[in-house]
């Protein structure tokens, strides 16, 4: 078997631009399609990074006319309920170094970073004590810290905060990383986003329910059943609420990660095409090898060749230009995918089924294209060859 393996090397060896040329066809076709693969499960991964930080893995109760306390708690001790935590926006400027700035005053509870994801950089997230005591402490993100001071860390800096009801001197206790919540990109037309008790911002305001309550579920709850619960124990309370509404915006993650994942999956498609056209690169080249041996198969014929031994050598020739160029592929478009990666900050992501599943069809198709000028080849009459002037 090692004779047929060197046989075919050898053949390809005498023409080697032409074989390098189609190598380089197959690699570049598998490499676009590694390139598309890799592209689209770490685009898939940012994505579901991103809703991750932005907290779309649970539900959000909203009503027009705005949220208790009574009703937090009542959420709070559904048994499907892992964590729920209020929100309250208030548009505000903040002041610092003589400049104001446009923020969004959100009003949060303790433990907010487990609800909407905040990452914190510097310093600390806000207390039970802060909320208890309605201190005048404040979270702020990245973007504002280094707009307003200069520097990304400026815990223990003053912050004046101007609302339309009321003004608030607060001090910075932590700062977070900027749009690493639902809230900011949200409202991403005011880019500015200071965190404080909901309690301090209630009493500043006067405004003292909540626009929205933020729910993060227990493992393996489902979420319409939940939704379903909430809105029956909301609507028999008594309270009025206006219009109230829920999200599923688990269910809205779902559909995301469905619908990204069928863009890969057309991409990959896409990508598949020129693949498909260095397969009948392998084919003309393999067509001509044919009439350029024609007088070597029958001499080979001649002294007892067998059609099996003519056709392995034509496919083992095919064989080796895929694997090469699969090989060659998979190595490039891997390359590219992790130097994007590295550029852009991202965590490269290589789906090792997927890939093998390419260099699996490579060889495939290499085999394909290759079986028809091994089989005309294997079918030369001895006479017939030799005479062959071609």
């Amino acid at each position: 078997m090692s004779g047929v393996w060197r046989s075919a090397w050898m053949a390809l060896g005498r023409k080697r631009l032409r074989t390098l040329l189609t190598v380089s066809s197959i690699a570049i076709g598998t490499a676009m399609v590694v390139l598309v693969i890799c592209i689209g499960g770490i685009g898939t991964q940012a994505i579901n990074n991103e809703l991750e930080s932005m907290g779309i893995n649970g539900l959000s109760v909203s009503a027009t006319d705005g949220l208790t306390v009574t009703d937090l708690t009542a959420i709070r001790c559904l048994s499907e309920v892992r964590q729920a935590m209020p929100l309250s926006l208030q548009f505000a400027s903040a002041v610092a170094e003589g400049k104001a700035y446009s923020i969004v005053g959100c009003g949060i509870d303790s433990g907010a970073d487990q609800v909407i994801s905040l990452r914190l950089l510097h310093g600390r997230m806000l207390t039970p004590q802060d909320v208890a005591a309605r201190t005048a402490v404040c979270v702020v993100d990245e973007s504002l810290a280094k707009d307003v001071f200069g520097r990304s860390n400026v815990v223990g800096q003053n912050l004046s905060l101007y609302y339309d009801d009321g003004t608030l001197e607060t001090t910075v206790v932590g700062v977070t990383a900027t749009g690493s919540s639902l809230l900011q990109n949200v409202t991403s037309l005011i880019p500015y986003m200071v965190y404080v008790p909901y309690t301090t911002q209630q009493t500043v305001t006067g405004v003292y329910r909540f626009d929205q309550i933020a729910i993060r579920l227990r493992e393996g709850e489902e979420s319409q059943r939940v939704q379903a619960t909430i809105q029956r124990m909301l609507k028999y309370s008594g309270e009025e609420y206006g219009t109230l509404a829920t999200e599923d915006l688990a269910t809205q993650r779902a559909r995301l990660d469905s619908m990204a994942n069928i863009l890969s999956l057309i991409l990959t498609a896409i990508g598949g095409v020129s693949l498909l056209v260095s397969g009948f690169g392998i084919l003309t080249v393999m067509l001509s090898s044919v009439n350029e041996r024609t007088r070597e198969i029958g001499i080979k014929k001649a002294i007892g060749a067998t059609r099996g031994r003519i056709m392995a050598e034509f496919l083992a020739g095919a064989l080796l230009m895929s694997l090469c160029g699969a090989a060659a592929g998979l190595l490039v478009g891997g390359g590219v995918a992790a130097a994007g990666c590295y550029v852009l900050g991202l965590v490269p992501t290589f789906p090792i089924g997927r890939l093998a599943m390419v260099f699996g069809i490579t060889l495939l198709l290499g085999t394909v294209f290759g079986a028809y000028p091994a089989y005309q080849a294997a079918g030369l009459r001895p006479v017939d060859a030799l005479r062959y002037e071609g």
